[in-house]
């Protein structure tokens, strides 16, 4: 929507199109800042290459104020919390960085679908050339701008995608043409393809033991395998807490994966809830310092740092999903703890991890 009203903006050339933008920006900052990044990068490309002339008068100001109007109380948020939203980009640059570079240009030409590349080429190439598209002109300069601000990141290569929507439907037009003159008999399987390559990677379609290729690209496809077994190895550890104790006992899982599978699965094999201090589902809350009984620790294979906040702990089972699945439950442990090493609210910040 904000690529939209953006390039509706430079089209018509009309100031109050800033109004639309600045509510589009708003909107997508309440649900994820990198929205900012998109709109930097077409700033950018307007600045570089025209019209610059609706960067002039008061209706850029009053766009911004719509922006600050619908997502003031959201940075106020993250100011008074010192910018969490930093955090974690700061985590997944310093822990993913290398990888995001290095997968970022395949990443390019499989999101869409390798079919689609030569498609958005098409439309770079008509955004930056035609003569009476040269209005959309910043928008192909954006598209680039915002590849070299990801990789400066470290961040993740689908961060480019609504650029690349952008060019994808640019370059329909040259392909409706090219199929006119020459009527391939081949566009309805390629489209059909193209779809499936697109739903392979997204969806949870495809069978544990097929999944190799689809986690090369997208690894949340196999990150749902083994939930059960987890939450059945979490019971054999929550068995062996004394049943008298189990009313003061915690169940704390690493991350918020872990912790979400318990809480899917684990009442009906009698678990508790389970609390967790990553990103936000530390949000749902802390234990309360009554709960002064056994942990039953759930961590990903080899984190042992976490355990240095509790007390007696050993391992009594591991996990194993059943499907050679390399996820970051593969392996894992649940270890048994006597107790913690202070009170969950002088606990709880230390275990606080925002990435």
């Amino acid at each position: 929507m904000l690529s939209l009203c953006t390039l509706r903006l430079l089209r018509t050339g009309e100031g109050r199109w800033w109004l639309a933008v600045g509510a589009a920006l708003g909107v997508g900052l309440l649900n994820k800042y990198l929205v900012a990044a998109l709109l930097v990068a077409l700033l950018a490309g307007i600045a570089a290459v025209g019209p610059r002339r609706v960067l002039r008068g008061a209706w850029p100001l009053a766009g911004a104020a719509v922006a600050l109007t619908v997502a003031g109380g959201n940075l106020w948020w993250q100011a008074q919390h010192g910018w969490p939203e930093l955090t974690v980009a700061h985590g997944i640059s310093a822990d993913d960085g290398a990888d995001n570079r290095i997968a970022f240009i395949p990443e390019q030409l499989v999101f869409l679908s390798p079919l689609f590349v030569p498609v958005c080429v098409a439309g770079w190439r008509r955004l930056w050339r035609e003569p009476a598209l040269r209005w959309a002109r910043p928008a192909a300069v954006a598209y680039p701008l915002l590849c070299l601000l990801v990789l400066a990141a470290g961040g993740k290569g689908y961060y480019t995608v609504p650029l690349l929507i952008v060019l994808l439907a640019a370059g329909c037009e040259p392909l409706a043409a090219w199929l006119r003159v020459h009527r391939p008999l081949v566009w309805v399987p390629a489209l059909v393809f193209a779809a499936a390559i697109s739903a392979v990677v997204a969806l949870p379609l495809l069978p544990p033991s097929a999944l190799a290729l689809p986690m090369a690209v997208n690894k949340e496809q196999g990150e749902q395998i083994g939930w059960p077994a987890l939450a059945d190895a979490a019971r054999q550890g929550w068995l062996l807490i004394p049943q008298d104790e189990r009313a003061h006992a915690v169940v704390l899982a690493q991350n918020y994966g872990e912790a979400g599978a318990l809480d899917r699965y684990g009442p009906a094999r009698g678990l508790p809830r389970s609390y967790s201090g990553h990103m936000s589902y530390a949000d749902w809350g802390r234990p309360p310092d009554s709960a002064d009984g056994p942990v039953l620790l759930v961590r990903q294979r080899d984190a042992t740092d976490i355990e240095r906040h509790f007390t007696g702990c050993r391992e009594v089972a591991r996990v194993d999903n059943g499907h050679n699945v390399e996820n970051e439950e593969q392996g894992a442990s649940i270890d048994l703890c006597s107790g913690t090493a202070q009170p969950w609210s002088k606990l709880w910040p230390q275990l606080r991890r925002y990435y």
